[in-house]
């Protein structure tokens, strides 16, 4: 087998595995929550979001996996800009030369990461109604002309983000890019 594919199938099997993944900052009942929710709950996102990231990893279109807080980061490194997609438990990255690092201190030191994460807190809340309600307004929003980062959906997911990597990691937000309202 050629180490192209090896790497595609072991990409894909990376990204299956964060499935079963859960956040080490909640409590046990709260992993056991969180995994349960992903497979029942948030179903509809997490099966899309799951089979878009295998089908980009099989197309050679993910250059790494990574896991954070339970939630698993498919990239494809060195775009023009950085940008990103959240379907469930799973967030599709289209990351920036500029974004480096590894692991947790790539999530923790870019701040698009924890943006996208925050989505999945919408995921986690919402459950069957996350595609209507957040992802679709969310994609016609990225589409359309204007500035797509002060769109309700992505207030919210900054919103969300700003409270957890505060709150566990003493990350200080930045609003420029990523405001927590629509008023900046």
């Amino acid at each position: 087998m050629s180490s192209t594919i090896s790497h595609r199938l072991k990409t894909a099997a990376q990204l299956t595995r964060g499935l079963f993944l859960t956040d080490h900052n909640r409590s046990p009942w709260g992993r056991v929550w969180q995994l349960l929710s992903r497979l029942t709950w948030e179903l509809p996102q997490t099966l899309v979001g799951w089979l878009y990231s295998v089908v980009r990893a099989l197309a050679g279109q993910v250059d790494r996996v990574d896991t954070f807080g339970g939630i698993t980061f498919a990239t494809k490194k060195d775009w023009p800009y950085g940008m990103g997609v959240s379907l469930g438990t799973f967030v599709d990255l289209w990351a920036a030369p500029w974004m480096q690092g590894e692991g947790e201190r790539y999530i923790l030191g870019n701040q698009i990461c924890q943006h996208e994460f925050g989505h999945t807190t919408d995921s986690q809340r919402f459950g069957w109604l996350y595609l209507p309600v957040i992802g679709l307004p969310s994609l016609l929003n990225a589409m359309g002309k204007g500035n797509h980062n002060v769109f309700w959906t992505e207030i919210r997911a900054n919103n969300h983000a700003k409270r957890y990597f505060t709150k566990h990691y003493g990350i200080a937000w930045n609003e420029s890019g990523y405001p927590t309202n629509n008023m900046a």
